[in-house]
């Protein structure tokens, strides 16, 4: 029977054993959970054993797409990432673009599935069916751009897409990413490339050739996408995204109070922004001459091409940075030299690091520096507010953690503030560095980010669109009209429903961009059913989303997370701003809570057994702490 928008197989890596074999994804568990994140998450928390190390060969390593992947369905160039996060020791997801997860499907195969870990370096090669792991002694030590370029000349392919990692990933990293397609197709988040180090696994290279997968309706598939093409086409959000990129939110977010400045200290940066923003007065389109290039089946190209040649010292050819990155390397930091920002990107990709937890760290070094708890000896320079070039210097010792400053400082956010004796300035959510999204200019995302199961995070839910003007009818009435951004009534219900909804993206692997440029969750579930040849409503697949955040939620209960200690914020932003778009606002975040906890019927924040039965979980129900 055809499986229509999946392969139907899962590709199973044994690397302590070296063995390699298939299993199948039967239609039950593609309804059940789509993919992506959705069947990471299952895999995840039926194989990781509660008293794991993430960095040890227990933990498991997902690689997952969607039905949607190789379809040309809009904006489907997506993957999924996921493992026990060494960063957080909890849920750990991160999605990436480019093209490797239009290449996996093409080469046969929904998910790739890594446990054990090899005792020497290796690489795994997927190609139309077939997977082999190859040495890789020669690669090891290579940053991620080498590695692709290594890969490529060795199978004597151009067209191989690989998965690599770094030299900060080899070094565990806590939060070194999986960068892929020379930075392009980025999932940096909770410490995926560092489970990929600590398994000795140095990239997945795909090369696909196959047929697309069969769809249920294509003439509908073909109508929906011509009709959302163009809907998508004519909105200002792919119109400002393709001209401009992520930066044009740096100035706009300055203005509202939602971009971070000075570790979330300071209220105002307005020429700072102008400097590393772009449309209106920014400066960023003027000094790096950025063109769009988009990931598989996109028509924004929100990922810039940069290319910089003079100042020699900042010389790169890449691609530049996004929003999360201007704000963390860039304002976090006070650091406004957008050549700098933009040569720590570039290396940043490089070595495997995620760029919201560096600028987090460089953010808290900078603040350590500043209250004399380090100081020039411990670092062998100087490490002020603003100073770019010291940020660079920063990111090589880290890359390599040399020395013990840098040592604590690749161990993450959490440790570090503990080590200092500093944790209130060590700005995370259960381990996990607070994003370029100041909750308190949002309300919602004071919910979203205490809350969020791989914690501190902007994107595991998103429920601020609903504050600046994209509703969510299909979640209920309460959801079908804009949301004031500083009242308190309704956050816990559009954070709980938005976290579903962005579980569903995840899992089906599109890129939620597009919930911007008009496509709504009924659009989404049209073309869910017109590929599968299912006939969900938007509800039932909303409740999948609700299923895949309930599992997530369950994993971390039984890897210690404890919901009355953990799901709270910084103490430094439950402090008012000075001045500004959100000055003097504070999130009534237990209010909000207690709203949230309610609709997700998470008594004290652990779900209840009806829950879990009314989901299917059933299976989950004797891991509900006592």
């Amino acid at each position: 029977m055809t499986l229509n928008g999946y392969r139907g197989k899962i590709l199973r890596v044994d690397l302590t054993n070296k063995e390699i074999s298939t299993e199948s994804l039967t239609e039950e568990e593609a309804k059940k959970w789509l993919g992506g994140v959705g069947l990471a998450s299952k895999i995840i928390y039926e194989e990781v054993p509660s008293d794991s190390d993430p960095l040890g060969p227990e933990n498991v390593f997902v690689f997952a797409t969607g039905p949607f992947q190789d379809t040309s369905i809009l904006g489907s160039g997506r993957f999924a990432a996921a493992a026990q996060s060494p960063l957080t020791g909890i849920w750990g997801e991160s999605m990436g673009g480019g093209y490797n997860g239009t290449e996996l499907k093409k080469a046969g195969f929904d998910a790739i599935v890594c446990t054990g870990k090899s005792e020497e370096p290796v690489y795994l090669w997927v190609k139309n069916g077939e997977a082999e792991l190859r040495e890789a002694k020669h690669l090891w030590g290579k940053d991620a751009y080498e590695t692709e370029d290594a890969i490529k000349e060795e199978l004597e392919d151009e067209d191989v897409q690989v998965a690599p990692i770094g030299p900060a990933a080899e070094n565990l990293v806590r939060y070194a990413g999986l960068i892929c397609n020379y930075g392009h197709g980025c999932a940096g988040r909770m410490g995926m490339g560092a489970v990929m180090g600590s398994k000795n696994l140095k990239a997945i290279a795909l090369r696909g050739t196959m047929d697309p997968p069969e769809v249920a309706n294509p003439e509908k598939l073909n109508e929906l996408k011509k009709e959302l093409t163009k809907k998508a086409s004519e909105a200002d959000f792919t119109q400002d995204n393709r001209e401009y990129g992520q930066a044009m939110a740096v100035i706009p977010r300055e203005e509202n109070g939602l971009l971070p400045i000075k570790n979330f200290k300071q209220a105002r940066w307005p020429d700072g922004a102008q400097e590393i923003g772009s449309a209106a007065d920014g400066k960023f389109d003027e000094k790096l001459k950025p063109e769009p290039e988009p990931c598989s089946y996109c028509i924004m190209g929100c990922h810039r091409r940069v290319k910089v040649d003079d100042p020699e010292e900042y010389a790169m050819d890449s691609y530049g940075p996004e929003y999360e990155t201007l704000g963390m390397i860039g304002s976090d930091c006070l650091i406004d030299n957008l050549y700098a920002i933009n040569k720590a990107n570039e290396l940043c990709n490089r070595y495997s690091i995620d760029t919201i937890e560096f600028g987090a760290i460089c953010a808290f070094a900078m603040e350590l520096y500043e209250q004399g708890k380090i100081d020039e000896d411990d670092l062998g320079f100087a490490l002020e507010w603003g100073d770019g070039d010291a940020m660079l210097k920063l990111l090589e010792k880290i890359k390599e953690r040399d020395g013990e400053i840098s040592e604590i400082l690749g161990e993450g956010l959490r440790p570090a503030g503990e080590k200092f004796d500093a944790e209130d300035i060590a700005l995370h959510v259960k381990g996990a560095a607070v994003p370029a999204h100041d909750p308190r200019a949002f309300f919602s995302m004071a919910v979203e980010t205490a809350t969020s199961t791989r914690g501190a995070c902007h994107l595991h839910g998103f429920p601020e669109a609903i504050e600046i003007g994209v509703p969510f009818p299909e979640a209920g009435e309460e959801l079908s009209e804009p949301l004031d951004r500083f009242d308190k009534e309704k956050k816990g219900l559009a954070a709980s429903k938005y976290q579903d909804r962005m579980a569903v993206a995840n899992s089906l692997d599109y890129c939620f961009f597009y919930e911007f440029s008009g496509y709504t969750f009924s659009d989404v579930t049209d073309i869910v059913n017109a590929t599968t040849g299912w006939d969900l409503t938007p509800s039932e697949l909303l409740e999948t989303g609700e299923r895949i955040v309930n599992m997530q939620r369950m994993f971390n209960l039984t890897h210690g997370m404890d919901p009355q200690k953990d799901e709270k914020l910084p103490e430094r932003l439950k402090q008012p701003l000075s001045d500004g778009g959100a000055e003097g606002k504070v999130p009534p975040l237990e209010e909000m809570l207690e709203e949230y906890y309610s609709v997700k019927d998470w008594p004290q924040g652990i779900p209840s057994e009806e829950k879990l039965k009314e989901l299917g979980l059933e299976s989950a129900v004797e891991d509900l702490p006592a």
